[in-house]
């Protein structure tokens, strides 16, 4: 089974353009499946080790999927920036990353080009 057939149905982007309705720069949407964390394109200086850290705590000990999704110039770099900073914890957990670009477009109608990264725990 390959990584993006792990990836559940609601988390899979297709060539649909996804709507950006975010109301802060950073949101986060838990449900029973997966954990959703989106960056908007407008975000300013987000603490990058403390997201880091919450993800690699939701991955390896709650066994959850999380998905990143970045919009925009300043969304993809800071979602890349948080893989990258899981990537630098790993020692004996190692992580599954799957990423994906999609199209994205704000409630003016303003596309971005998107990223989302689902971070997985491996199959056991």
């Amino acid at each position: 089974m390959s990584l993006h057939d792990r990836i559940p149905e609601q988390l899979r982007v297709s060539d649909a353009v996804v709507s950006i309705t975010m109301e802060d720069e950073v949101e986060v949407f838990p449900t029973s499946d997966y954990v959703l964390l989106e960056i908007s394109p407008t975000a300013g200086r987000i603490n990058i080790g403390k997201i880091a850290s919450t993800v690699h705590n939701l991955v390896k000990s709650d066994r959850r999927m999380v998905a990143i999704r970045g919009y925009g110039f300043k969304g993809v770099g800071l979602s890349v920036r948080i893989a990258h900073e899981l990537k630098k914890r790993e020692s004996r957990f190692i992580y599954s990353m799957a990423f994906d670009t999609f199209d994205a477009e704000d409630s003016e109608g303003k596309p971005y080009t998107s990223i989302q990264i689902v971070v997985m725990p491996p199959e056991e």
